[in-house]
């Protein structure tokens, strides 16, 4: 009989092939058999036959039995509800539905074949070579015919709204976790595409190795991929220290695979002590639960302990910047006695009151200090005696101090009661106890074997689903994770390592291969570098799609493209920051990371961990290359340094990374591109600049957030003494960052801002504005507060930050340069900016902006002429100032502007 017509069931067996003729008579089939002239009579009830079937196309769906694609059809006929399979041998093989999972092909859909269409159109001209093969990744898109609707890649090609994952078992943590590292490994198992925002520092590999865990002890696959060998292997390397390293293969390109075949694992770890019986398996996890809860309430105390830190260390910057500024010799001042415990935001409460009175131009009358003593407690009237100026001054000290020993006491406590709980050793021991589990799952699953499975590389496409069992995970460059595993084989997970560096045709290549992907990376380190030819071939290819610019290769990577591309995408910021110097990663913090990160590190006393050379003035650079710079770097750094070892030069140009190499042979010294050093690190890191100008190289947040991130205890930067230094760059903001923390001012005319007071001033100011409303001059500055904070929301401002009512004197520390009406004016406690935008870095001036209330100033001699007076102090100080008026239009766009024309 035509199998292809027909499907016969003799008493539940297939026999269709084996059949010359069948025929109903009388209640009865008539069946002869071939090689057998004889009839055989068959029941009514114990022959099934069916006919016409439905054919399908085999390039329109995907067949999988058993987790595993099936292969090499050429034709496809439903039965009911059988399938039989025909393949290119000529054999074939009849399913019935239940035994295997029909998807249809992604690509049938007109969307997602556009954008397909799209990316592998890109695939033919980006040269991605591979053992020797620059047509690589072409090719892996031309045998890429169909795709999952389960795949990552379905839903990246037409994408989705994100739908919550089926519920997984208790999430553990093997591998320890802090706040961050909990919420990426949950949205990890919880999410078909998560992100990952991985820091340097903040145990992006540790938060990998924990998802790892979960999906092996629910018996699921895991794919980890990077563009980089070295984050693959920084994995493996982690679970060989654990002795779990015999469940990952490290695959990838020929060499890899060969080698891993060649010297993969014999034998199994000695599993007898990782078994447990059920009932202490059940046990563990009910402890961990219950830990679990506790150890978050105390991480959440250790980051309150790390902020409360670094506030402190800038608040001990500001009180050296305070104590040379400030003239108040407190043994003159008569200070008040209060009923209440004073504290920092009472005092800030009182000074905010004060100066809103002095500006009203209202006596300290008997009403007022009695409101005073209810308010504040304030029980000594001789403290109204003292000047207004000096009561000010007053108040800003003791802010201060009240303030710090706020914070000391404030860490103090916390860290007790972290001492208390013994967090570090309950820590440990959860991670332990979560160990056990990971590691009798492996003993359940593996531990009856006596010998392993010696696979030949002929398995990841001949018998794959044995391969997989034996090694759940697989290491692999994020091109060839498709050669690593059977044809369409969907791995449960793909962990993208350094994803800002994968480009979108890669990415998507790997995204074919999984059901879930985790995206790791960092947008404010190095994206994939693309050339111009490059950037010019591809953006004409993508003018032809009427697709999103989230697709756009030039522009972006594949990290930045599913940020761009997924509203609802789960995204976690690692925080917590462990290993650099504190003052290196807090440069990186306020100028790259908005101050987000959380710095666990604590710096040596009298250890300076930045450092400027500034070579004598003059074009020293000749191209990409500076002689004068490697001069300073074997004259002076070198033999000036303390410890020999582990030592980094960097560079952004081959030109200088050559010259040095080739006189510098100290084997602790290792020589190379900031492209090449990312993922690396080493104690110190001396960075060459190179050029006498600004340049792409020093206007690159990302190459210079990578440069700074390399260093672990001390960054030695040389710079060419020109207009680079004092510009509004990167380097000069680096240099301005390293003078403020070593109380060193770079234009002795102007003070900094002090950033704590003032933004608690601020705070505080508006807090009451808001809350009286019969302040009506103050309308006007809530409004302007706003658009002020809506324009530093740009990510072009990020290093910006604002403060309102800015005393002027305290921005003048030289005032030689005023007349004696100006001294007069500028020394006045009542004058003030009505905001000032300065930088974050060093807390320098960068922008006053006044708003000038129409009928209040126009129609107000006295008023203008003190707006002219500080216009001219402004400008005999350099610093900018923007007037706005409340009769004009457009103040969010007029603040925009001069912010850029300031900056540039």
């Amino acid at each position: 009989m035509n199998i292809e017509r027909n499907l016969i069931f003799i008493k539940g067996e297939d026999k269709t092939e084996k059949i010359t003729y069948c025929k109903y008579n009388n209640g009865k089939y008539d069946v002869t058999f071939s090689g057998n002239a004889r009839t055989y009579s068959y029941n009514y009830d114990n022959l099934r036959w069916l006919s016409k079937p439905e054919e399908l196309n085999p390039k329109d769906v995907l067949i999988y039995e058993n987790k595993q694609c099936i292969t090499g059809i050429i034709k496809i006929f439903k039965f009911e509800d059988y399938y039989r399979l025909i393949f290119k041998s000529g054999f074939n093989k009849l399913y019935h539905k239940s035994q295997i999972v029909i998807e249809e092909n992604c690509l049938n859909n007109d969307l997602s074949n556009d954008c397909f269409k799209y990316l592998k159109m890109l695939a033919s001209y980006i040269n991605v070579s591979l053992d020797e093969d620059s047509t690589f990744l072409s090719k892996q898109y031309e045998k890429l015919t169909t795709v999952s609707p389960s795949s990552v890649l379905a839903n990246y090609l037409n994408p989705k709204k994100m739908t919550k994952l089926e519920e997984h078992q208790q999430v553990i943590f093997p591998f320890g976790f802090n706040i961050s590292q909990k919420s990426a490994t949950e949205n990890a198992l919880s999410s078909q595409i998560s992100v990952i925002e991985g820091p340097p520092g903040t145990g992006k590999t540790q938060t990998i190795l924990n998802i790892i865990a979960n999906a092996i002890i629910n018996d699921k696959t895991v794919a980890v991929v990077s563009n980089n060998n070295s984050a693959t292997a920084n994995v493996l390397e982690k679970l060989e220290k654990y002795d779990v390293d015999f469940i990952a293969a490290y695959l990838g390109k020929s060499d890899n695979r060969k080698k891993f075949f060649e010297t993969q694992q014999r034998h199994y770890p000695e599993f007898s002590q990782w078994k447990i019986e059920a009932e202490e398996y059940e046990t563990i996890q009910k402890e961990l639960l219950a830990s679990q809860k506790t150890l978050e309430d105390m991480l959440e105390k250790q980051s309150t302990v790390a902020r409360l830190k670094q506030e402190l260390a800038s608040l001990n910057t500001e009180l050296e910047y305070f104590n040379s500024y400030s003239n108040t010799n407190k043994s003159t001042i008569r200070s008040y006695k209060t009923l209440f415990n004073n504290n920092s935001d009472l005092v800030m409460s009182l000074l905010v009151d004060f100066h809103i009175r002095l500006n009203k131009y209202i006596k300290f009358d008997l009403k007022y200090k009695l409101k005073n003593l209810l308010k504040y407690g304030i029980i000594s009237f001789k403290f109204y005696k003292n000047s207004p100026e000096d009561i000010v001054e007053h108040l800003r000290k003791l802010y201060y101090e009240l303030r710090f020993k706020e914070i000391t006491n404030e860490i103090s406590a916390i860290e007790a009661e972290l001492n208390r709980y013994s967090f570090k050793d309950q820590m440990k021991a959860y991670s332990e106890k979560s160990m056990r589990l990971l590691k009798a799952k492996l003993a359940k699953k593996y531990g009856e074997k006596h010998s392993r499975v010696n696979f030949s590389e002929e398995a990841l496409w001949k018998n794959f689903d044995s391969f997989i069992y034996e090694y759940p995970v697989i290491l692999s460059t994020t091109h060839s994770l498709r050669n690593s595993a059977a044809k369409n084989y969907l791995f449960d997970y793909v962990i993208i390592d350094e994803a800002s560096q994968v480009d979108v045709v890669t990415g998507a290549l790997a995204f074919s291969s999984a059901k879930n992907a985790v995206i790791v990376g960092d947008l404010k380190q190095l994206p994939n570098i693309v050339s111009s030819e490059i950037e010019n071939i591809t953006n004409n290819i993508f003018n032809r799609y009427h697709l999103n610019e989230a697709y756009n290769y030039s522009k972006h990577s594949l990290l930045s493209s599913i940020i761009s591309l997924y509203d609802d995408v789960p995204k976690t910021l690692l925080k917590e920051h462990y290993r650099w110097h504190p003052k290196i990663i807090d440069f990186c913090n306020k100028k790259f990371y908005d101050d987000e990160l959380i710095i666990l590190t604590s710096g040596e006393e009298n250890h300076s961990p930045l450092a400027v050379y500034k070579t004598v003035k003059g074009n020293h650079a000749r191209g990409n290359y500076n002689q004068r710079q490697i001069d300073v770097i074997l004259e002076e750094i070198l033999p000036g340094l303390k410890s020999k070892k582990s030592i980094g030069i960097i560079s952004p140009y081959r030109d200088q990374i050559s010259a040095l190499q080739r006189v510098i042979k100290d084997e602790n010294v290792e020589i190379d591109t900031v492209h090449k050093y990312q993922g690396r690190e080493k104690k110190t890191i001396i960075l060459s600049t190179v050029a006498n100008e600004s340049n792409d190289f020093i206007e690159d947040p990302n190459l210079i957030n990578v440069a700074i991130s390399r260093a672990e205890d001390k960054l030695i930067l040389i710079v060419s003494d020109s207009d680079i230094v004092n510009g509004n760059n990167n380097i000069s903001d680096l240099i301005r960052y390293i003078d403020y923390n070593n109380f060193e001012i770079i234009n002795s005319n102007i003070y900094s801002v002090f950033d704590l007071l003032y933004s608690s001033y601020s705070e505080k100011l508006l807090e009451v504005l808001n809350r009286n409303k019969k302040v009506s001059e103050h309308i006007s500055e809530n409004l302007m507060n706003a658009v002020i904070e809506k324009v530093l929301s740009d990510h072009k401002f990020k290093s910006l930050d604002k403060v309102m009512h800015q005393p002027l004197k305290m921005l003048l520390r030289d005032t030689s340069k005023l007349n004696e009406a100006e001294y007069k004016f500028a020394m006045n406690i009542l004058t003030h900016t009505d905001f000032l935008i300065y930088r974050k870095i060093d807390k320098m001036p960068v922008l006053v902006v006044e708003v000038d209330g129409y009928y209040y100033h126009a129609n107000n001699p006295k008023q203008l002429e003190r707006d002219r007076m500080k216009d001219e102090i402004l400008e005999k100080y350099n610093i900018p100032i923007l007037r706005i008026r409340t009769n004009e239009s457009g103040e969010e766009k007029r603040i925009y502007g001069k912010l850029l024309e300031v900056l540039n």
